[in-house]
């Protein structure tokens, strides 16, 4: 019993790191526009079909695809916010109104996927991917390592980013009071479109590389991710993109360890009551009303 939990935990942290990178750019959107994106997952899924593509096409793995995936999906973030994302600002509720619009974004994602590629689930086969590395007397799968390493790399370069340019502080200022960085000559408009830049492509370069981790590709894998963001967040706290990181690992280990516990179905049962429990106890989640 006591190397299954070993595993389940070491299998936690290692899910834990890629859901809180998922949460963390749901996390930036949020805290620096307002903006709830439900379409979150289904931009991830788009990056998954895209790494799928390009390795059916021009036989480029995953983790050279992030070499396309990070320009391209920061480039879209950009262009996003500029179409949609000043209009929803004004309205009297921007939280329902990009609630509303993004939903709708999410189903034409899901709509168009369908049509051009089918609901048949689509999976990968890389040189790398051998079926799991031995640590001791524990087993890790070599794509979820493969992806654990990356998920750390950016969270870490992340932090950096947020912590120590001047554009990252800038982010972290206008989390703390919008209204207030125009005194020091912020740009709210700029500094916000390279925000939603930002989120965009931490949740691509998640997707490029969730291949490694789950096999299976289909259309309506973007809800299920979606929900997951959302939870991370709320766990770790709202406007807080590396409260994501501990609300990703809370998550991940909570829904492994209950595995050994609970038939598999009912695990994601006790993650979310863990959930409702934090809530209760702590709205603000764990990192929710600290300094960002």
């Amino acid at each position: 019993m006591g190397n299954l939990l070993l595993q389940a935990i070491l299998s936690g942290i290692l899910l834990g790191m890629i859901y809180g990178l998922i949460g963390a750019g749901l996390n930036i959107i949020y805290g620096v526009m307002r903006v709830v994106n439900f379409a979150h997952g289904e931009f991830l899924m788009i990056a998954a079909y895209m790494v799928y593509w390009f390795s059916v096409l021009y036989k480029i793995d995953p983790l050279s695809s992030l070499l396309v995936i990070i320009p391209l999906f920061f480039l879209a973030g950009m262009i996003i916010y500029h179409l949609i994302v000043p209009r929803l600002l004004k309205s009297e509720d921007p939280e329902m109104a990009s609630f509303l619009t993004f939903y709708g974004i999410s189903m034409i994602i899901t709509a168009l996927v369908l049509i051009v590629w089918g609901a048949d689930p689509r999976g990968l086969r890389f040189p790398y991917a051998t079926p799991s590395l031995r640590v001791g007397t524990l087993y890790i799968s070599t794509g979820r390592a493969i992806h654990f390493v990356f998920s750390s790399i950016i969270a870490l370069a992340l932090v950096l980013f947020l912590y120590r340019t001047y554009l990252g502080k800038a982010i972290r200022a206008i989390i703390q009071n919008r209204d207030a960085v125009k005194i020091v000559g912020i740009d709210p408009n700029k500094i916000s479109s390279v925000a939603f830049g930002i989120g965009l492509m931490l949740v691509g370069m998640t997707g490029a590389l969730i291949p490694l981790t789950f096999p299976g590709i289909t259309p309506g894998m973007g809800a299920s991710y979606t929900l997951v963001a959302f939870v991370v967040i709320v766990l770790g706290g709202l406007g807080n993109p590396m409260g994501s990181i501990i609300g990703g690992l809370i998550f991940g280990l909570t829904e492994n360890i209950s595995t050994l516990f609970l038939p598999l179905a009912l695990s994601p049962v006790i993650s979310f009551f863990m959930l409702i429990l934090i809530i209760m106890i702590r709205p603000q989640g764990f990192l929710g009303g600290t300094s960002s």
